[in-house]
């Protein structure tokens, strides 16, 4: 379990960096929008963790708890590595982080540590969710154990 989470989640953080740095680097990292695309990678890599552990440990399918725990686990390991990164470029980058405080309603709230937390939140927010959803997917497509009849 812990592999495929790690494996996951490194692909998971890599995903958000390097899409980050695409749209810095194209000059359109301040469109709030823009996190519609990370939707995808998080969405994306949940669906290959849950289906990778499922693979791994057939026996559990059917149980959510288990396929939920292995996209959270995922996730957190992606989500606090992007965060962690966005709090040290925001921190160094001031340009973006002067164009956030303006732009976003709670704008005057935000800094180089509220805005990753942020981050972190929405992040976490959408793996619980996503990691439900997936998990009832790829429980419903794995084939089920044929159980004995009396």
């Amino acid at each position: 379990m812990k592999s495929i989470a790690w494996k996951y989640g490194l692909w998971m953080a890599a995903g958000f960096t390097g899409l980050f740095l695409l749209m810095y680097s194209a000059g359109v990292a301040h469109n709030y929008n823009l996190r519609i695309l990370n939707s995808v990678i998080h969405i994306g890599l949940l669906y290959g963790a849950i289906s990778a552990y499922r693979e791994h440990t057939p026996d559990k399918v059917g149980n959510y708890v288990s396929g939920v725990a292995m996209g959270m686990y995922s996730s957190v390991i992606g989500v606090l590595i992007f965060t962690l990164f966005m709090g040290l470029f925001l921190g160094f980058e001031g340009n973006l982080m002067a164009h956030i405080k303006e732009t976003m309603p709670v704008g005057r709230y935000l800094n180089s540590f509220t805005t990753p937390l942020f981050i972190f939140v929405e992040g976490i927010a959408v793996s619980l969710i996503g990691s439900y959803l997936v998990t009832r997917i790829v429980d419903d497509r794995m084939p089920q154990a044929e159980y004995p009849t009396d």
